[in-house]
C-alpha cells in the first residue's frame, strides 16, 4: 500500500475518532441523568482499562515503576479534564462544551510560554484574544459579563487537558505509549470511582440508555480512540492530525442539534467560530510538532 493510501486511510480513521468524541458529549449528558458524574467517569475509565488490558497486555506489562510514576502525573491532570468537563455538561450545553473543550489546543502554548519563561509569539497572543472574543460571545449571556457557571467548570476542564498535553509531551517518549496510557485510564478510572462512592448515591438500576452510554465512551472514545490514534498517527504528520481533530467540537455541535435539539444562536455562532479559527490558527502556527491533542 503506497505511503498516500496510508496516511488518507489514518486521516479518515481519525475523523471518526473525532466524530466519535464530539458525539460522546450529548451521550454523557444525557447519562448524568441517572448517575453522578464520579460515578460515571470511573465506571467508563476502569471498562476502558480493561479493554486494552485485554487488547493490549503485552505492552502493558512492560509498566515499571516510572512508568507508574509519570503516567500518575499525566493521570491527575486527565482527571482535572474529565471530571470538570463532566460536571459542567450538567449545567452547560453539549455543544458549548465541545467548543470551549477545545480552548485546550489555544491554551498550550501559553501555558509552555509561561512554564518555560517564554514571551510569547504573535501567533500566540492572537489566538489568545481570538479564543477569548469566542468565549465571550459563546458563554456569556447579551449585555451581561458573568461566564455561564457550566461553561465556567469546562473551561477549568480545558486548563487540565492543555496541561496534560504539555506534560505528554514532556514524558511520553521515555515510556511505552500503550503502558503509560493505560496508566493514566486506570488513576482516573479508581480515584473517580472512590470519591464516587464516598459522595454519590449508587444508582438503583443501570438503565439501557445509562449501559449504552458507558459502552460507547469506553469501548469507543478511550479504548478504540486510543488505539486507532497510537496504530494510525505515525503514517501522517502531527499537524495534519491535529487539524483533523478540530472537528470534535463540530461534531458536538452537530450531535447536540441532532440528539438534544441544541441550536446555536447567531452570536453564539459567531463565537463557535472564533474559537475553531484560533485552534486552527495555533495548531498551524505550533513551534513543537510533539504537542498534540491527545482527549477523550
Amino acid at each position: 500500500m503506497s505511503a498516500a493510501k496510508k496516511r488518507m486511510q489514518a486521516e479518515v480513521s481519525m475523523l471518526l475518532v473525532a466524530a466519535i468524541w464530539g458525539s460522546t458529549f450529548v451521550v454523557v449528558k444525557n447519562a448524568l441523568q441517572e448517575i453522578g458524574p464520579f460515578l460515571f467517569l470511573g465506571l467508563r475509565f476502569l471498562l476502558a482499562f480493561l479493554i486494552l488490558l485485554i487488547l493490549s497486555f503485552p505492552c502493558i506489562k512492560k509498566t515499571n515503576r516510572h512508568t507508574l510514576l509519570a503516567g500518575g502525573l499525566l493521570g491527575l491532570f486527565l482527571f482535572i479534564g474529565y471530571v470538570f468537563q463532566t460536571i459542567g455538561l450538567k449545567y452547560t450545553t453539549s455543544t458549548n462544551a465541545g467548543f470551549i473543550t477545545g480552548i485546550s489546543v489555544v491554551l498550550v502554548p501559553i501555558i509552555f510560554s509561561l512554564l518555560y519563561r517564554q514571551r510569547p509569539t504573535v501567533s500566540t497572543t492572537i489566538t489568545v484574544i481570538l479564543a477569548a472574543t469566542g468565549l465571550f460571545f459563546l458563554s456569556f449571556p447579551r449585555n451581561s459579563f458573568s461566564l455561564a457557571y457550566g461553561d465556567f467548570l469546562v473551561l477549568i476542564c480545558a486548563f487540565g487537558f492543555a496541561f496534560h498535553i504539555i506534560f505528554v509531551d514532556r514524558y511520553s517518549h521515555q515510556h511505552n505509549a500503550i503502558a503509560i496510557t493505560a496508566v493514566q485510564i486506570l488513576f482516573v478510572g479508581i480515584l473517580s470511582l472512590l470519591i464516587g462512592l464516598i459522595n454519590e448515591p449508587w444508582p438503583e438500576h443501570f438503565s439501557a440508555n445509562l449501559l449504552t452510554a458507558l459502552f460507547i465512551t469506553a469501548v469507543f472514545a478511550t479504548s478504540l480512540a486510543f488505539l486507532l490514534q497510537n496504530a494510525l498517527q505515525k503514517y501522517s504528520t502531527p499537524t495534519r492530525i491535529a487539524i483533523v481533530l478540530t472537528t470534535e467540537p463540530i461534531f458536538a455541535a452537530l450531535a447536540g442539534y441532532l440528539w438534544a435539539e441544541e441550536i446555536l444562536s447567531h452570536r453564539a455562532m459567531f463565537g463557535a467560530g472564533l474559537i475553531l479559527v484560533s485552534m486552527l490558527i495555533s495548531i498551524l502556527t505550533r513551534k513543537s510538532k510533539n504537542l498534540i491533542e491527545a482527549n477523550a
